[in-house]
């Protein structure tokens, strides 16, 4: 009797072939989970304000900080770094809360589009949020130019954050010169303590502190005056934010991306 040879009874070669593809099939499902196309691309999700100072301390020569030149400069690393996939806009004018100057929030990185390569979209999109960043600034020096800078702080803790636990990143690009109706930084004495004291409550007086938890501020062209202003002056200046920024409305000052 002729038996007929089961798939059971097939020889060593035939197991070593369905070993080595079996082995190869779990390389191929092992790669493509580690970096397929099925991956889920990297994503933004940095909650960012930028805020703009209109007055004319900021004009783009020499007697002033050039505000345009160092938000162009500044801004682009800022959205980078910090992962920016929301921007907000706030001005400094004589008025930064009451202001009419509007940009809309710019959503840089979209659940709408589908792509899996982001980067170019991101090009796109951070393009988009530094010409809001350049409408704002320049609303802010046609309408009420000043510069109320916590004004403007106040009005960029009022935009929407997605994650009020997540740390909010604000680029304010301002020398920080207060001055409005109601308060002249330059008429103040700030060498003490107590000099520097009766400032704060001059400042806040009246119009309180924006709440900012979570927040830092990263401020470019902070005091820089054309050569105006005296070291010391500088010093007692840095001095008096300091105390507003950190010890009142307690958020982080950070200086990383230039004066």
């Amino acid at each position: 009797m002729t038996r007929t040879r089961t798939s059971g009874s097939r020889g060593p070669g035939h197991r070593i072939r369905l070993a080595a593809l079996l082995g190869s099939t779990t390389l191929l499902l092992t790669g493509c989970s580690l970096s397929g196309p099925f991956d889920a691309p990297d994503r933004l999700s940095g909650d960012c304000a930028v805020v703009v100072d209109g007055s004319g301390s900021g004009k783009d020569d020499d007697t002033g900080f050039r505000a345009k030149e160092k938000l162009r400069a500044a801004l682009p690393r800022f959205l980078a770094d910090k992962k920016c996939k929301y921007v907000s806009y706030a001005p400094i004018t004589s008025a930064s809360i009451a202001s009419s100057c509007q940009v809309q929030r710019t959503d840089l990185d979209p659940d709408s589009d589908k792509r899996s390569e982001r980067q170019s979209l991101w090009t796109q999109t951070r393009a988009l949020a530094e010409a809001g960043a350049e409408k704002m600034l320049a609303c802010a020096r046609d309408r009420q130019p000043g510069s109320d800078v916590l004004g403007g702080l106040a009005r960029a803790a009022k935009v929407p954050r997605e994650d009020p636990k997540a740390t909010f990143h604000i680029l304010v690009v301002s020398d920080f010169d207060q001055s409005d109706p109601d308060f002249r930084l330059s008429r103040y004495q700030l060498a003490t303590p107590a000099e520097r004291d009766k400032a704060v409550e001059a400042l806040v007086h009246g119009r309180g502190l924006p709440h900012l938890p979570h927040t830092t501020v990263y401020r470019v062209g902070f005091a820089v005056r054309g050569g105006k202003t005296t070291p010391q002056r500088l010093e007692q200046v840095d001095q008096f934010w300091q105390q507003v920024l950190e010890k009142e409305v307690k958020v982080d000052v950070n200086d990383g991306y230039g004066a």
